[in-house]
């Protein structure tokens, strides 16, 4: 299985030419898309992101994640091999948060060279043909040089912030529940949050949080926007105290 997780959106030619490239090269593979609306240029909350959503993610299969504003810098190609999955993109933190909550991690710089691959889109020409390669299980010896990443975790284990914003206007922090002290209090641009296990538990128009379907910390507002009603953004502190 090939898992896709980008900040492409669903219009435009970007996932689509992403996935024929993987029909062309792996015809059999199963390609998911695990979600394309990560936050833009963001690799920091998208690490946090993805590390919640590859939970889920069955062993031995293959992330290609593309989150990429660094796209025909000096940045590395990298996989990386972490509990039984592989894991295929920049070399900008993206998968750092994966890599630090692993029980084994190895990284992998891509040599891979594409005669016509262009600057701007890596996810195509270099990530999707290396990702194709770990599909079929080939010997890639001379495509992947293993080395010690410096640096690495640089976004920290745990982020109180926010990462991400659904449709729903709920606000999804990098905060894991399963390591949160319910008896600390929640505070979100002032406002000190109540906590609550689903929506119906609070009424209409009070904001709660909770343990979302990812195991994070989330706030949201009972059958309302907590996006609106926060005027939240990317990338805002929440306060635990």
């Amino acid at each position: 299985m090939i898992c896709l997780f980008s900040d492409f959106g669903f219009n435009g030619p970007y996932l689509g030419q992403m996935k024929s490239v993987l029909y062309q090269q792996a015809p059999k593979a199963v390609v998911i898309d695990l979600m394309h609306d990560a936050p833009a240029f963001n690799s920091k909350a998208s690490a946090h992101l993805l590390a919640a959503l590859v939970l889920s993610v069955p062993k031995d299969s293959i992330v290609l994640a593309v989150v990429d504003p660094g796209v025909g810098s000096s940045r590395k190609g990298v996989v990386l091999r972490a509990d039984s999955r592989w894991y295929v993109g920049p070399d900008n933190g993206l998968f750092d948060v994966v890599a630090q909550r692993s029980h084994a991690a190895q990284w992998y710089e891509i040599l891979y060279e594409n005669p016509d691959a262009s600057y701007s889109f890596h996810g195509r020409d270099i990530f999707a043909p290396v990702a194709a390669m770990l599909h079929h299980e080939v010997t890639l010896d001379k495509y992947l040089r293993p080395f010690q990443k410096a640096g690495q975790y640089r976004f920290g284990d745990e982020l109180a912030e926010i990462i991400y914003i659904d449709r729903f206007g709920n606000l999804m922090t990098g905060i894991r529940f399963s390591g949160f002290d319910q008896l600390m209090s929640v505070w979100f641009n002032d406002v000190n949050i109540k906590q609550a296990n689903v929506f119906s538990d609070v009424a209409k128009g009070d904001a709660f949080y909770y343990n979302n379907s990812q195991g994070l910390l989330e706030i949201a507002i009972n059958s309302g926007s907590a996006n609106k009603y926060f005027d939240a953004t990317i990338g805002d502190s929440v306060g635990v105290h």
